[in-house]
């Protein structure tokens, strides 16, 4: 019967999608930094987020929930100088069907910009900002662990991007009962025109993970993973106004490399084919992507991809490999200045245990300034 409820719920969401979205990508969900203001001025800016992602899966790697609330994250900025900014506010998370909030935490921002680069520390311009692909990212961060706090440079041109970062994860006191947790990675990505409506992407992302520390009571040995991704996209554009606009095909070869004390898993290194094909349309990207892995843990990426269960039910389970044909429907929709509405349906298929499951999601998100001082005269 839950199944049946949830291959409905599916249908509807196709339903739904279909009415006149535009192209999508994750830029809906982006929180820039990127002051307007002059020297001495001050503005309040509003992200507000409201989601609900329901996964029906029924197998042994991962779990079927739902995920339904909001963010809100109000802030102040005050333009330093012209090339210095402090942003501070909060971070409030609720659940509907919970009691009370889910987070309540801090943001606070020290940006420094200077012509395409910029320098923060404090709450970075983190999650899907980074541009990962899901088997290193995935989606549902955004959702249920939104902010990093560390240091960060970007540099950004129409054709190149790079993405430097360190998060810190887990800070650790003497005599703490948990571990120290650091995480980084780094992104980038060098685009070329070859004319003839072609265009090409290649890109390398890194991550790296620690788990550790010295100072802990915790007896569990040291945790090192890192994980690259080189990569490459060829975009044929095909009209600017018709039904299809662009047609894309990206190769990645995901590595997994763990550099821990300890043998937990069988295996120290693999190597893992990650394909996609997009067709963009006016009215949503329709994306094929397979993945095939024979080991592949994972701290932060997709569930899905993982060798390794997260499941509550199935602790500890492990398959010697993972295939999977994953289609999605993406789209979104302006209703207004800042305010979007977008739709994602993600059905897959596991070719070793032959099974067919799904995810869906709806998100209403605004992003803003709502107030900004006047000019000072300083």
């Amino acid at each position: 019967m839950k199944k049946q409820i949830g291959w409905l719920s599916f249908g509807f969401w196709c339903w739904f999608s279909s009415i006149g979205f535009a192209q999508v990508d994750n830029h809906v969900f982006y929180s820039d930094s990127v002051s307007s203001l002059e020297p001495g001025q001050f503005d309040i800016r509003l992200d507000h987020l409201n989601f609900t992602r329901n996964y029906e899966y029924f197998n042994k790697i991962t779990d079927g929930y739902t995920l339904y609330g909001f963010h809100l994250i109000p802030t102040v900025r005050y333009q330093a100088t012209d090339k210095v900014s402090l942003e501070g506010g909060g971070f409030i998370w609720k659940d509907y069907g919970a009691k009370g909030f889910q987070s309540i935490e801090p943001v606070m921002r020290f940006l420094y910009q200077t012509g395409r680069h910029k320098i923060m520390m404090g709450t970075l311009e983190g999650g899907l900002q980074h541009k990962l692909i899901e088997p290193l990212y995935d989606f549902e961060n955004q959702l249920n662990r939104r902010l990093e706090y560390g240091l960060q440079w970007k540099y950004a041109t129409p054709s190149s991007f790079c993405d430097a970062w360190i998060d810190w994860r887990t800070m650790i006191y003497p005599q703490s009962n948990k571990q120290e947790e650091v995480s980084g990675g780094l992104h980038v990505l060098r685009k070329f025109e070859m004319g003839s409506g072609f265009s090409s992407t290649l890109s390398f992302q890194g991550t790296a993970y620690h788990k550790g520390g010295q100072i802990d009571t915790v007896d569990k040995p040291l945790i090192t993973w890192f994980h690259a991704a080189p990569g490459a996209t060829l975009r044929y554009k095909i009209s600017e106004h018709g039904f299809l606009k662009t047609i894309d095909l990206q190769a990645f070869a995901v590595g997994f490399l763990d550099y821990s004390f300890f043998d937990a898993f069988s295996y120290k290194k693999t190597l893992s084919p990650y394909l996609n094909l997009s067709l963009n349309t006016k009215i949503g990207v329709l994306m094929f992507s397979y993945w095939e892995s024979t080991g592949f843990p994972s701290y932060q990426g997709g569930r899905l991809y993982r060798t390794v269960s997260s499941s509550m039910h199935t602790p500890g389970y492990q398959e010697s490999s993972r295939s999977l044909l994953l289609i999605r429907w993406m789209s979104e929709y302006k209703i207004g200045p800042d305010i979007w509405i977008t739709s994602r349906i993600e059905p897959y298929y596991d070719l070793r245990n032959k099974i067919w499951e799904f995810n869906h999601g709806f998100y209403i998100n605004y992003r803003g300034q709502i107030w900004k001082s006047k000019k000072s005269n300083l």
